[in-house]
C-alpha cells in the first residue's frame, strides 16, 4: 500500500511542471549556498570537474542497459550535445563557481533570476519570438535590476563602470544559461536523464581541460571532509537531479514557460543564504530583487502567442 502511494505520489510529481521546475529552483538556490561554502575547500574549476564526472558515472551505473540504444541518436548530433554539455552546462557552471569566489550567495541567487529574461531576449533574437509591450518593459525591469545589484546601489559606480567581478561574471553565466535554455526546446528524442548522461560527460571534458590550467597555475586545492560532502551534494543534487527537472519541466511546459520559474531561485537563495550564512539583505538586494521578479510578472502577464 505504501509503495503504491510512493509511485502515485511520484508520478503526479513527475508530471507536473509547476512541481518538478519549482523542485529544480530549489536545488539551485542551494547550490549557491553551497558554493560560497565551498570557498577555501576545494579548488572552483576541480569541483565542478568531479561535479560532472561524478554525474556522469552515476547516471551511467544506472541506466547502463538503456543508454547504449541512445548512443547513435548523440553521435549523429554529437556537435549540438557537445554545445549544450561541453557549453552550456560546464560554461554556466564554471562561471558561477568563479563568481562564488567573489560575491555572495544572495548575489548569486538574485542574478540568476535574469535568466527568464535573457531567455525571452535570446528567443527574439533567434527565432523571432514576438515580444509585446508588457514583456519588453518587464524584459527592461530585469535588467535594470541586475544593474542595481552589480553596482551596489550606486549611481558613481555605473557611471565610473566599476562593478563587482563576481557579479560580472554571473552576468556571463545567465547569458549562458539563457542560451541553454533555448537551445533545449530542440532537444533530441530521448529521455531527459539520459540525454543528462551526455551532457555530462562532455561538460567533465571542457572541466578537464580548465583544469589543466588551475593545476599549472598552482592553484588546486584538493578536498578535506567538507569539501568532499559539498562535492558529493554537487554531483548528485544540482547536477543530476535539477537538471533532470528543468528538462523534464521544458518538455511539459516549454521555454519559455520554464526559464519563468527561474525567478524562484533569488527568494529560495536569499532565504537560504540567510539562514545558513548569516548573509544580510541590504536595500539595494530588495529593490533590484523586486525589479528582477516584478519585470518577470511584467513578461508573463504580457505574453504573446507566436
Amino acid at each position: 500500500m505504501i509503495k503504491q502511494q510512493c509511485v502515485l505520489v511520484l508520478g503526479r510529481f513527475w508530471g507536473s511542471a509547476h512541481a518538478v521546475l519549482l523542485m529544480a529552483t530549489l536545488i539551485w538556490a542551494g547550490h549557491a549556498v553551497a558554493l560560497r561554502m565551498s570557498v577555501g575547500e576545494i579548488s572552483p574549476v576541480l569541483l565542478m570537474q568531479l561535479r560532472w564526472l561524478g554525474a556522469f558515472l552515476i547516471l551511467l551505473v544506472i541506466y547502463r542497459k538503456t543508454l547504449p540504444r541512445h548512443v547513435p541518436l548523440a553521435l549523429q548530433n554529437w556537435r549540438w550535445v557537445f554545445a549544450m554539455g561541453g557549453g552550456g552546462l560546464a560554461g554556466f557552471s564554471l562561471l558561477l563557481v568563479y563568481a562564488a569566489q567573489y560575491t555572495t550567495a544572495v548575489n548569486l541567487g538574485i542574478m540568476q533570476g535574469v535568466i527568464p529574461a535573457v531567455v525571452m531576449l535570446l528567443g527574439w533574437l533567434i527565432y523571432r519570438t514576438r515580444i509585446g509591450w508588457l514583456q519588453f518593459f518587464g524584459l527592461c525591469s530585469s535588467l535594470t535590476g541586475i544593474l542595481v545589484l552589480v553596482s551596489a546601489g550606486s549611481l558613481a559606480t555605473i557611471l565610473a563602470l566599476r562593478f563587482n567581478f563576481g557579479d560580472l561574471l554571473m552576468v556571463a553565466a545567465c547569458l549562458c544559461y539563457g542560451a541553454y535554455t533555448v537551445a533545449l526546446a530542440k532537444r533530441l528524442e530521448m529521455p531527459p536523464v539520459l540525454l543528462l548522461c551526455f551532457f555530462a560527460f562532455c561538460a567533465f571534458l571542457t572541466c578537464s581541460l580548465f583544469l589543466i590550467a588551475e593545476y599549472a597555475n598552482g592553484d588546486l586545492v584538493l578536498p578535506g571532509v567538507k569539501g568532499s560532502l559539498l562535492l558529493f551534494y554537487s554531483a548528485i543534487f544540482p547536477s543530476i537531479l535539477s537538471q533532470t527537472f528543468y528538462m523534464r519541466g521544458v518538455a511539459l511546459a516549454g521555454a519559455n514557460r520554464a526559464g519563468l520559474y527561474v525567478n524562484m531561485v533569488p527568494i529560495f537563495a536569499a532565504f537560504l543564504a540567510m539562514l545558513i550564512l548569516s548573509e544580510t539583505m541590504y536595500i539595494h538586494h530588495l529593490v533590484a530583487l523586486f525589479m528582477v521578479l516584478g519585470g518577470i510578472f511584467l513578461a508573463q502577464r504580457g505574453k504573446v502567442k507566436t
